[in-house]
């Protein structure tokens, strides 16, 4: 009898650990690319804080104006402008540019649709993105 007792007063003391034990708290959320999307990134790889740029109709095009998404990662909550280091482009059927200039101007990455890339010709010196519905 002596052995239950002791059985059940010990899992009833595991229970109560168990109920009084907070959850580790989880990472704020952070937007990712979702399809109709385009992004870039702060760091190489698609890694670190995203600025994610949804399609708007009548401003196929958007200034880097705003900042990294505020959550965690490197980059996170400072200017898109000049800092941006690879791209997504989750757009069924339009390839993405990423521009030197503001106002779409100077050189460009091209990121096509459904890919991925390093920035390259842009790498933490862009501006400005607009899409096309031909790669080039």
């Amino acid at each position: 009898m002596r052995l239950i007792r002791s059985s059940v007063i010990g899992a009833a003391v595991v229970g109560l650990t168990v109920a009084v034990t907070p959850a580790p708290a989880s990472a704020a959320p952070t937007a990712r690319c979702y399809p109709g999307m385009a992004c870039v990134y702060y760091n190489s790889n698609q890694a670190g804080a995203v600025a994610a740029m949804g399609h708007v109709d009548g401003m196929p095009s958007w200034d880097f104006g705003y900042v990294f998404d505020p959550g965690t990662g490197n980059g996170a909550g400072l200017i898109v402008k000049n800092n941006a280091a690879s791209a997504d482009s989750r757009y069924i059927t339009q390839a993405v540019r990423v521009h030197y200039n503001s106002y779409y101007k100077g050189p460009y990455d091209v990121v096509a649709a459904q890919s991925k890339r390093n920035l390259s010709v842009t790498y933490n010196n862009n501006a400005s993105w607009n899409y096309h519905p031909n790669p080039s």
